[in-house]
């Protein structure tokens, strides 16, 4: 079992356009090249970070 962890939002609504888009990229490259990815859960890093991070488990 392999856990990726993406940037897939954040608190400004111009910037969580990029992350958006960026991480939906990322996950459509991964949905063909593996069988199924999971989410496993969203959150923020206690620090003054406005990043959203999301981690995807992956079954091979």
């Amino acid at each position: 079992m392999d856990v990726i962890t993406l940037e897939v939002g954040n608190t400004s609504w111009w910037k969580n356009r990029k992350y958006r888009r960026e991480a939906a990229s990322e996950l459509k490259e991964l949905r063909l090249k593996y069988k199924k990815i999971k989410l496993l859960k969203k959150y923020r890093v206690k620090e003054a970070n406005t990043i959203i991070y999301a981690d995807y488990k992956i079954i091979k």
